[in-house]
């Protein structure tokens, strides 16, 4: 029998394994060479460390848009209404969880050395400036952000020394498995506040119940009660804050009633996070192929009922979508 994955133990491995706060540096994944290459419709940038994102507001003709960041970004770059965004992304190397969906693989989240290096801001950004037409949207992802939270303020404040602001627009993953801005490094949540609409922070729910939770993550159940409360002091600070939702789990008769009492759940946390929340589709990557199985088939199937029922829980209530 596999072993949940106890998120506190295996969050405070994982920071002491990606920060080197001495140096202020930060364990970055080496993407050039790497399983994820495959997946990519663009070959990796910044010398192998990092990787263009297309974000498109298209998923599908069937699914529900997702506005994220596009929204944002282009409110902050003054673009016009824009159906695609292009981000630098740049991936940190460790997580928290093993999220069987996830489009990275499992060796490029466990602080490999071999497959990642310690990287200042400074020095990614240099890499940055030497791409020929880069994108004006830096993405600060992973693995699991949350860990580094270091790493996002380091970034704006290099960002702001070198009179980029205004032109640069910064993003942010969250998967809510670590509260390091809530618990004795408040003074970063302040920086990030005073950063204002520049930065955007994208929390990722991993399931709608402490059910889906455990499936998605492979954590211990109680991990989902544990997001909402983390989010819960995100909501009440002023970061220009987002949410996706994973509803990929196993059929189940009730999962209407599971869906309707987690939008419920998430007005009351604030009212306007159904509003800011986007039902994320998963598809298959390769580097979640050999994770696959008969169980995890069905939950890719089943997420189309439970969006729909999202969706009507949305509709029910009035909620308009995310801007």
């Amino acid at each position: 029998m596999v072993s949940l994955i106890k998120t506190e133990r295996m969050a405070e491995m994982m920071r002491s394994k990606v920060i080197d706060l001495q140096t202020r540096r930060v364990l970055v994944s080496r993407i050039e060479g790497s399983e994820q290459q495959a997946d990519l419709t663009a070959a990796p940038n910044a010398a192998g460390y990092g990787r263009v994102r297309h974000f498109r507001r298209a998923v599908r003709e069937d699914w529900p848009a997702n506005p994220l960041p596009i929204e944002p970004a282009a409110r902050w770059l003054n673009l016009s209404c824009t159906s695609e965004v292009r981000a630098q992304v740049f991936q940190v190397a460790g997580c928290a969880w093993r999220c069987w969906y996830c489009y990275v693989p499992f060796n490029m989240l466990s602080a490999d050395i071999k497959r990642s290096a310690w990287k200042s801001v400074p020095e990614l950004l240099d890499l940055y400036w030497a791409e020929c037409n880069r994108p004006p949207i830096i993405d600060l992802s992973g693995g699991s952000p949350d860990l580094v939270p270091e790493w996002i303020t380091w970034m704006m404040d290099a960002i702001e020394q070198a009179d980029r602001k205004s032109s640069i627009y910064l993003w942010s993953d969250d998967n809510l498995s670590s509260d390091y801005l809530l618990t004795g490094r408040r003074e970063l949540l302040s920086r990030m506040e005073s950063y204002g609409s520049g930065y955007g922070r994208v929390c990722c729910l991993k399931g709608f119940d402490p059910i889906s939770f455990s499936f998605n993550t492979g954590a211990d159940p109680s991990g989902f009660e544990e997001q909402l409360r983390i989010l819960s002091g995100y909501a009440k600070s002023e970061i220009d804050l987002y949410l996706y939702v994973t509803l990929t789990s196993p059929p189940r008769p009730t999962d209407r009633e599971l869906v309707g009492s987690f939008v419920e759940r998430l007005g009351e946390i604030r009212a306007d996070l159904p509003a800011r929340t986007v039902a994320l589709r998963i598809d298959e990557f390769g580097a979640m192929l050999p994770r696959m199985n008969e169980t995890r088939r069905l939950a890719l199937d089943n997420q189309w009922r439970l969006m729909q029922a999202w969706q009507d829980c949305l509709a029910a209530g009035n909620v308009e979508a995310v801007r």
